[in-house]
């Protein structure tokens, strides 16, 4: 049964389980997602309140997740789900950089 998308009576709340956060560790292991050809774990960070997915891809920020206790198991389906306009719709930053970039762009409208 191929994925369907989180419940949107449930939007902004999807990742907060057990604790109420506004931002989430999510993360893809090849080991355990068998439609991944890649062999490294994808790591993202995701703000629900602001609709953000944001790819994590510095070495040391990925070392430091790969400590972290609380990370969210995802496969890729469910990753494209919530960048997809007809699903979660929020937006993807494909590096930390690129989200900064994003903010600064957005805070000079102001």
């Amino acid at each position: 049964m191929a994925f369907e998308g989180y419940r949107e009576d449930k939007r902004g709340h999807w990742f907060d389980w057990p604790f109420p956060l506004s931002v989430s560790i999510l993360y893809v292991d090849a080991d355990v997602d068998v439609d991944v050809d890649e062999t490294e774990t994808k790591w993202y960070l995701i703000v629900e309140e602001e609709k953000h997915l944001i790819r994590i891809r510095d070495e040391k920020q990925i070392e430091l997740l790969h400590h972290c206790m609380y990370g969210i198991l995802l496969n890729d389906e469910k990753i494209n789900w919530i960048i997809d306009k007809n699903g979660g719709r929020f937006t993807y930053h494909d590096s930390v950089q690129d989200f900064i970039k994003f903010q600064k762009e957005y805070l000079d409208i102001f």
